[in-house]
């Protein structure tokens, strides 16, 4: 092997083994320490948001256990988010890259997410809050200023509602939000869809 080839080989082993490698073990310890507490928050919010968990009396137990997965999903994502961010920050100082770098990446993608998924954010806040009261859910006869009918799904954005006439009408959480809604819910014990005298 010629020298200068011997000299580069050596460079790159001694670069790897000793800046590399040590930098590489302690960000797979981070990541994996990161992983654990998102493992042990995922446990914890069922005891921390026990008082919201608890629906009203009327509803059926599906319709219980809908609610209470709703309401888990958006604290654990939230808790992810920030604790891979954490991580990848924390990672990116181990590997020497400047704080500037990091804060302007970071701030560049948050306002670009943000601008980009405002109306998205505001859907989802309102419907996370009428989860929260408890308002609505699968099977539930719901009427207001925008439309009236069953409610067949309650997605993260909207209302999926089937009038009477088959139609299905889909509203934004924002625009529930701010209207009054009259709901009649679906109780265990009244599995069947009201006709259209009982909505009468």
């Amino acid at each position: 092997m010629p020298p200068e080839v011997q000299a580069l080989v050596n460079s790159v082993w001694g670069w790897a083994r000793f800046w590399f490698l040590p930098r590489l073990w302690s960000a797979l310890l981070i990541a994996f320490v990161a992983y654990l507490l998102v493992r042990w928050l995922d446990g914890r919010w069922v005891s921390w948001l026990r008082p919201a968990l608890i629906g009203a009396r009327d509803r059926s137990a599906a319709q219980s256990v809908w609610r209470q997965v709703r309401l888990l999903a958006l604290p654990r994502f939230a808790a992810r988010l920030f604790i891979s961010l954490g991580a990848a920050w924390l990672i990116a100082e181990r590997f020497q890259v400047p704080r500037e770098v990091i804060l302007s990446v970071l701030l560049m993608a948050l306002i670009a997410i943000l601008w980009a998924m405002r109306h998205l954010l505001s859907d989802v806040f309102a419907g996370y809050a009428l989860v929260i009261d408890d308002v609505l859910a699968e099977g539930d006869w719901l009427s207001c200023s925008l439309g009236e009918g069953v409610v067949e799904r309650v997605t993260w954005f909207g209302v999926h509602l089937r009038t009477n006439n088959g139609t299905q009408v889909v509203l934004p959480h924002r625009a529930l939000r701010g209207t009054v809604l009259k709901v009649r819910r679906q109780t265990e014990s009244a599995q069947v869809l009201p006709t259209a005298q009982q909505r009468r």
